[in-house]
C-alpha cells in the first residue's frame, strides 16, 4: 500500500494505518495545518476546560496585604507601659510619703520652733548627733527670733531651747477634724514633752508632762463653741537644770477675727512642782510704776493699759487667772490678759 491512497504501516507497532492514524496504537502521523505548539496545546485545552473559550491568564505574583493595624497596636502597647510606669512611680511616691509621715509621728521633733504667722512649726533635731554641725539652729538671716540676755527687752514668744542639759524636750500633737469636710471648725494644739538624756519619760517628768498638756489642751473641749475652732501652740521660752518655762499661745477662730490669749507655767525641774508667781516677783506699788514704764518702752502705746488706775493694774499683774508670767534668756516677763488681747514688759532683775 503506498501512502498515495491513503493507506500504510505504522512506524510504531507495524499495523496498517489509513489516512495517517494507526488503527491499532492510535500513532498519528498527520500534520494538519493551524495545529497548536504542545505548550500553545496546553494552554488552550485548559480554557477549554475552564469552560470560558480564549485563553485564562496565567496567575501572578500574590501581592502582601498592608496590615492597616499594626501601627495603631504597637500605639496602644506603648501607651499602655507608659502609664502603667507612671501608676508604679505614684504608687512609690505615695509609700515613701507616708513612710516618711510614719517616721515623724514616731519620732516627734525635738528642740526649736518658730512662728511663721500661719501657725506653729517645730524644726530640727538638735540632739540628733549624726546631722551636721549648725542643723536645727536659729537662721537669723530669715528673720527667726532668737533672744539673748543682753537684749534689751523680750521680743517675741518663742522658743529657748538648750542641748547641755540632764534632759531634752521634743514635741507632740493633738489635733480634732469635723467628718464634714467644708467644716472648718477644728482644734490644733502642740506642746513640748520632757524627757531624760536616753528619750525615756522619768517619773518626776509625769507629773510635769501632764501639767503641760492639759495647759496646752485647756480649751480642747469648747473648740466648736467658736466658728473655726482652736488652736494652742506651746512654747518652750527657757530651761535650766533648775526650772522651766512653757508658755502657751491660744488663738480663737470667729468669723471675721481672731482672739488672742497667753497663758504660762513654771515648773521645777527636781521635783516637778509648779513655781508660783509669787515666787518670781511680787505685785506691788513699785512693780506697777515699772510695768508702766516697761510697757512705754517696748510696746509703745496701749490703751488698754494707759487707762488703767494704778490699782487696777495691780489688779490685774496680781489675778492668778489673767496674769502671766514666765522666765526667757532675756529675764522675767510679766503681763495680763485682757478683753482686746495681751501685754507683757521683760523685767531684766527678777530671775530665781
Amino acid at each position: 500500500m503506498s501512502e498515495q491512497d491513503g493507506y500504510g504501516f505504522c512506524p510504531r507497532c507495524g499495523a496498517v494505518m489509513h489516512e495517517g492514524v494507526c488503527r491499532s496504537c492510535g500513532h498519528s502521523a498527520r500534520k494538519i495545518t493551524g495545529w497548536q505548539t504542545g505548550t500553545d496545546w496546553y494552554a488552550s485545552s485548559a480554557a477549554g476546560q475552564n469552560g470560558a473559550g480564549g485563553r485564562e491568564p496565567l496567575p501572578g505574583p500574590a501581592k502582601r496585604q498592608k496590615k492597616e493595624g499594626h501601627g495603631k497596636i504597637l500605639a496602644f502597647t506603648f501607651a499602655g507601659i507608659g502609664i502603667l510606669f507612671l501608676i508604679a512611680i505614684i504608687i512609690f511616691m505615695v509609700f515613701s510619703i507616708r513612710k516618711v509621715f510614719d517616721e515623724v509621728q514616731r519620732n516627734p521633733i525635738p528642740g526649736y520652733g518658730y512662728d511663721s504667722g500661719d501657725g506653729y512649726f517645730g524644726y530640727g533635731n538638735p540632739y540628733d548627733n549624726s546631722l551636721p554641725d549648725g542643723y536645727g539652729d536659729y537662721d537669723d538671716s530669715e528673720g527667726y527670733y532668737k533672744p539673748d540676755e543682753k537684749d534689751d527687752y523680750y521680743v517675741e514668744i518663742t522658743d529657748a531651747t538648750s542641748q547641755d542639759l540632764d534632759y531634752k524636750v521634743i514635741w507632740e500633737s493633738v489635733s480634732m477634724r469635723p467628718d464634714d469636710s467644708d467644716d472648718s471648725c477644728t482644734y490644733d494644739g502642740v506642746y513640748p514633752v520632757l524627757r531624760d538624756e536616753e528619750g525615756k519619760e522619768e517619773e518626776k517628768f509625769s507629773s510635769m508632762n501632764q501639767a503641760i498638756k492639759d495647759l496646752v489642751c485647756k480649751y480642747k473641749n469648747s473648740y466648736r463653741e467658736y466658728e473655726s475652732g482652736i488652736s494652742s501652740s506651746g512654747y518652750v521660752t527657757y530651761m535650766d537644770e533648775e526650772k522651766i518655762s512653757v508658755v502657751v499661745r491660744h488663738s480663737f477662730y470667729e468669723k471675721k477675727t481672731t482672739i488672742p490669749r497667753v497663758e504660762a507655767i513654771t515648773l521645777r525641774v527636781d521635783t516637778g512642782e509648779i513655781i508660783a508667781h509669787e515666787e518670781m516677783a511680787h505685785v506691788d506699788e513699785e512693780l506697777v510704776w515699772q510695768f508702766r514704764s516697761r510697757n512705754s518702752h517696748q510696746n509703745g502705746t496701749v490703751e488698754f493699759v494707759d487707762e488703767l488706775s494704778d490699782e487696777k493694774l495691780m489688779e490685774y499683774l496680781s489675778d492668778e487667772e489673767e496674769s502671766v508670767m514666765f522666765y526667757t534668756p532675756v529675764g522675767l516677763e510679766i503681763g495680763f490678759n485682757y478683753d482686746g488681747g495681751w501685754v507683757t514688759v521683760t523685767l531684766k532683775t527678777n530671775m530665781l
